[in-house]
């Protein structure tokens, strides 16, 4: 299939990179993500949860993604992240987004094989991909900077490749998303990814793009291993934009007066577009506009 998602998908792929997948929790961390886009000359995706959309608004979000699109000529995929309603993967359809994605990881096996396969339909009725998980990535996108990742693992959650591959068969999904020790999150100690199952994963799915979730935290190596050796086209990050917008906010609203809400913000978008800058550097999307 055509369109700009699968053109950046295929050559993601063909040229071993991955595009990050940033939350837009609000207009500021927008303009922090383009911002890097612009300055490293790398095609991003630009994701909203469920959560983000209702703050933000279903058309209003697509609105704004392409007006930054249009004015900065910078291409962006707009996508809907773990949208676990079927009704509202058809809404951020309908209203024009880029890409969806499908959390069925807390359905039973049959019910996620049916809706993902008629939300597939829908998504390539409409030309776009669509992504899907069956195993409920743990953890949470917040700061457990106070807990070991280690805690939170448990191998035997981790994707079965073996019903994964029969998932995506019988769905026509175009994206899969595993879990394989990439929780969600950001911790005290760094997160490993479990490339045996990996590995499995990549060889019974061989045409079949990977989402990498979980992207703040992960050891860099390991990263840059699932990229190269193993097809990941796509890693979201969210936690490290969070925590890095909180932090800088509170110190700017600690040592200042100012109550101009555009003079707070100045300094939040500036290390949020440092996290995402380091991020596009070590998935290796720079420069491939």
């Amino acid at each position: 299939m055509s369109g700009k998602a699968y053109t950046y998908l295929q050559k993601a792929k063909a040229e071993k990179f991955a595009i990050g997948a940033f939350n837009a929790a609000n207009l500021e961390t927008i303009k922090a993500v383009t911002q890097a886009g612009i300055n490293l000359k790398s095609p991003l995706f630009i994701e909203a949860s469920p959560g983000e959309v209702a703050y933000i608004g279903v058309n209003q979000i697509v609105a704004l993604v392409r007006s930054f699109e249009e004015d900065l000529n910078l291409p962006i995929i707009l996508n809907l992240d773990h949208g676990t309603d079927p009704q509202m993967v058809k809404q951020a359809i309908d209203a024009g987004f880029d890409y969806v994605h499908y959390d069925a990881g807390k359905v039973e096996f049959s019910e996620a094989v049916t809706n993902a396969r008629q939300l597939a339909d829908y998504a390539h009725k409409a030309g776009i991909p669509i992504e899907s998980e069956i195993d409920h990535i743990e953890g949470s996108s917040a700061d457990h900077t106070e807990q070991a990742s280690e805690s939170f693992q448990d191998a035997k959650l981790y994707t079965n490749p073996e019903k994964a591959q029969k998932f995506i068969s019988e769905t026509g999904i175009d994206v899969f998303a595993g879990f394989f020790g990439n929780l969600h999150g950001l911790y005290k100690t760094p997160k490993h990814i479990s490339f045996e199952v990996l590995a499995k994963l990549r060889e019974l799915n061989p045409d079949t793009y990977f989402s990498l979730h979980g992207g703040s935290g992960i050891i860099e190596a390991d990263v840059i291993r699932a990229i190269s050796d193993y097809g990941i086209v796509k890693v979201n990050v969210n936690s490290e934009m969070r925590i890095a917008f909180k932090m800088t906010l509170q110190e700017v609203l600690n040592n200042t007066n100012e109550i101009a809400i555009y003079k707070v913000m100045a300094k939040p978008i500036d290390e949020v577009r440092k996290v995402v800058e380091g991020k596009i550097k070590l998935f290796g999307s720079a420069g491939k506009l």
